[in-house]
């Protein structure tokens, strides 16, 4: 073999090595780009997660409180037609 043959060998080697350096750079390139678009979507859907679940915990307490004042109307009507009750006579036994 000829030190040119050698030559041009170690050349096509040295090309087809940057060849495959440069198909790898591009790989890594595009999956860090998909990686941070997962990232970006990923922090989107806790944002709108959080939101709704904030939503709901709201509605809940709402539907809580109502819960408890009609339960106080109830047992505030309950009170007051007992205490009417016993002002207008209760269980008055009349004897004859």
């Amino acid at each position: 073999m000829t030190p040119l043959d050698r030559t041009d060998l170690i050349e096509r080697d040295l090309q087809s090595h940057a060849k495959t350096i440069t198909e790898f750079t591009t790989s890594i390139a595009e999956l860090k780009k998909e990686v941070a678009i997962k990232g970006v979507r990923d922090e989107l859907k806790d944002e709108y997660l959080e939101e709704r679940l904030g939503k709901i915990e709201e509605r809940l307490n709402g539907i809580n409180r109502l819960g408890w004042w009609i339960l106080a109307a109830f047992g505030g009507t309950f009170i007051t037609v007992l205490a009417n009750f016993i002002f207008k006579g209760g269980l008055v036994l009349v004897a004859k």
